[in-house]
């Protein structure tokens, strides 16, 4: 479709699209100067993830563990429990000041049955309890679901507290920005620094439970240890009291016996290392998988069950005060509850954590005792390349060489464990001393600006290309012909000219052509219309036919209109007219239907035969044959030697005779008279579309050869003319 064409549309549809502009603009206006004034809060804490925990071997910086710790972090603060608990300590706090409370009721809202079901009381004590015990309201607890319920009167449900906090990590810093958005500012500074505090209490809760696991097991490495030193010793003790003086042959003997003990010691040491490598590459691979892709693992499909329902809660809490999306909600927070409840009592998991951890934890105990493993093997390495140069005379302490070695060796490890675990012990008390509040808060002496043109100016804006995008893409998907352009393209017959759209309802097509000719100031509309007839019939008159049937390929096209302006036009040039009504010309004329009586006398045919006929209508020179009408076709109801057969005797008598033939796609009537006339004229509509039944009729009118004259599109668009 061309550009000019889709711009005409546009022109077209002008006040629409200006009037729905404008309106958003005045909706915008209206919301922006009604809504209250917000203002905005900030703090700011230091989590201190770049200083690493104690762990079994030296640590190198993991910039993706780091990534993982932050967005842990960040769904902590936005999870129901922390934000459930800062909604509690909110609903405390206007209970207990009712004088200056954050927020104020509506009357509408002290009248609700929400209201009327609280006792404040009682509410206090029970929002206490929930706040010291880390447990959130359960919609299982009439009385507790009465308190969520109350609580949403005053807009610090989750749902409202969520939408208007903003937590980020400030790029490449320890450092996390909470804003917080209210009518209130104190309100929201208190949000800011409170939520921090909550933020504490659960991670502090979930830390302290996942390091009193990673101490417990550094501990049972550390009596593993004191008891392998006690054992080595013992034997040392031992050797030393079983020691006596020895020949150099018993030497030897004890050199090599000693060798052999260091070599089945070394195998074992070997085969341990192996094993512990395998494992090893076992826990980082699970690690690996964890890491790079959703996890499946039973011990945490329920958290990552946990992380769906927030994110499906934070979707539905724009609409909440749909009846509906509000059961929704309740539903997904009772599940939430449930969910959470079966975790640890207190903490808030997060997905993969704690099979992470576990992982994390036994591949720290593997490195150990891989690290072990391998200086010991060196060790009895060292010893056995020792003692086989000495196989001839290694002295009197060969073997209490080696047990001694192997006691500093064994007591070396333990000490270094249990430095590990006296660091751990201490970490135990306080797995939140990084985390540090950097900026407090204040309450916003301004309001946050309102940006007021501009947002009108977008929405505006955007209204604006809405709607030309919305006529456009309406004007694409219309298939109707709509321009002499379309339909040369669409249709596959000659096209003789084009009329435009009148309404010839309101006004007579004869009072259409005297005000044109008398000039009585026709509008352009109407002149444009008589100057598309006067074209089509010099098209008529330079055919040299003389019989014309003018028909449509379906009903309400207007081809009774243009058969009627056409005949109008002849007969201001002073030809006679005949038009031979086979369709509904009837009642356009005035006259009574006669084409069926038609009776031919025995002396033949003669003008004076047919006469009687013939009827007058309004229009000077233009005379009409009118039918009654009914479900039969030409062939049917007339005589074979019926009137039509002796149309070529009339054109004696008359200039031109038009016939209006019926439909071609729902009748056989124009196919039966299209025997009878000399050239065919089809009309079509600019509103039309064109399908597989116009088709078919218009290959029978390509069938009919040089009969077939053209086509004349009717209704056009004053600003579609385009030919």
């Amino acid at each position: 479709m061309e550009l000019r064409y889709l711009l005409h549309a546009l022109l077209k549809r002008k006040w629409i699209i200006l009037g729905a502009t404008g309106l958003t603009i005045v909706i915008s206006l209206i919301l922006l100067l009604s809504r209250n004034k917000l203002y905005e809060s900030a703090a700011q804490y230091s989590t201190g993830f770049t200083i690493q925990q104690v762990s079994l071997v030296n640590e190198v910086f993991n910039g993706y563990e780091t990534d993982t710790k932050f967005n842990n972090v960040h769904e902590t603060f936005q999870s129901p429990k922390v934000i459930g608990m800062l909604s509690y300590d909110l609903m405390l706090h206007d209970l207990e000041h009712p004088t200056y409370p954050f927020r104020r009721l509506t009357d509408r809202k002290l009248k609700s049955d929400a209201y009327g079901y609280v006792n404040t009381d009682k509410a206090k004590i029970i929002l206490r309890g929930k706040i010291d015990s880390l447990q959130l309201l359960s919609t299982a607890v009439p009385e507790e679901r009465d308190m969520l319920d109350f609580i949403d009167l005053y807009d610090y449900d989750y749902y409202s507290l969520e939408k208007n906090l903003f937590i980020e990590r400030i790029p490449h810093t320890d450092y996390l920005d909470i804003i917080f958005t209210s009518e209130n500012p104190d309100l929201s500074a208190y949000v800011v620094n409170k939520i921090g505090a909550e933020f504490l209490k659960v991670y502090n809760s979930l830390t302290s439970t996942l390091t009193e696991e990673s101490v417990q097991k550094i501990s049972n490495i550390v009596d593993q240890k004191k008891k392998q030193v006690d054992s080595i010793t013992e034997n040392l003790r031992r050797e030393k009291a079983s020691q006596g003086p020895l020949d150099p042959s018993e030497v030897s003997k004890n050199a090599m016996a000693t060798i052999s003990i260091l070599q089945s010691k070394l195998a074992d040491e070997k085969a341990t290392y192996s094993k512990s490598f395998h494992q090893l590459e076992s826990v980082n691979s699970q690690l690996s998988k964890i890491e790079s892709a959703p996890v499946s693992a039973t011990g945490t499909s329920n958290n990552q069950e946990i992380v769906r329902i927030r994110t499906k809660i934070r979707e539905l809490a724009p609409n909440k005060n749909d009846p509906k999306v509000a059961e929704q909600l309740k539903s997904l927070q009772a599940d939430l509850n449930n969910r959470e409840s079966s975790l640890n009592t207190g903490t808030f998991s997060h997905p993969s954590e704690s099979l992470h951890n576990d992982l994390i934890s036994k591949k720290s105990d593997l490195e150990a005792e891989l690290q072990a493993s391998d200086q010991t093997i060196n060790y009895l390495t060292s010893q056995i390349n020792r003692y086989s140069t000495q196989n001839t005379g290694g002295g009197n302490d060969v073997k209490i060489d080696a047990l001694r070695s192997e006691v500093d060796i064994a007591t070396r490890e333990y000490s270094e464990i249990k430095s590990k675990f006296m660091q751990a012990e201490g970490f135990k008390q306080t797995p939140t001393i990084n985390f540090r509040q950097t900026l407090v808060g204040q309450p916003a002496v301004d309001p946050v600006p309102s940006h007021l043109l501009l947002i009108v100016s977008i929405s505006g804006l955007s209204m604006f290309a809405f709607s030309s995008l919305v006529i456009i893409l309406l004007e694409l998907l219309d298939s109707s012909i709509k321009s002499p352009s379309r339909f040369v393209s669409l249709v596959n017959l000659a096209l003789l000219n084009p009329v435009n759209k009148i309404n010839s309802k309101e006004k007579d097509i004869q009072k259409i052509f005297n005000s044109s000719r008398t000039l009585l100031n026709p509008s352009a509309e109407e002149e444009l219309f008589v100057n598309f007839l006067r074209k089509l019939r010099f098209d008529i008159e330079d055919s040299g036919k003389k019989i014309f049937l003018i028909t449509s390929t379906k009903k309400s096209e207007g081809k009774t209109t243009v058969l009627t302006a056409l005949a109008y036009s002849l007969s201001m040039t002073n030809k006679r007219v005949l038009i031979i009504d086979t369709n509904e010309l009837t009642r356009n004329f005035e006259v009574t239907g006669t084409l069926e009586n038609f009776y031919l006398p025995p002396q033949g045919f003669t003008f004076s035969s047919f006469k009687d006929n013939i009827l007058p209508s309004n229009t000077k020179y233009v005379d009409v044959i009118g039918c009654k009408g009914g479900n039969y076709t030409p062939d049917e109801i007339l005589d074979k030697n019926n009137l039509l057969e002796h149309l070529k005797k009339i054109t004696d008598y008359y200039s031109y005779i038009l016939l209006e033939g019926p439909a071609l796609n729902d009748n056989s009537d124009s196919k039966e008279l299209s025997r009878y006339v000399e050239g065919i004229i089809t009309v079509f509509s600019a509103d039309s579309t064109i399908n597989e039944s116009d088709r078919e009729s218009m290959r029978f009118l390509l069938s009919t050869k040089e009969k077939f004259i053209g086509s004349v599109l009717n209704k056009v668009e004053k600003e579609n003319i385009d030919l």
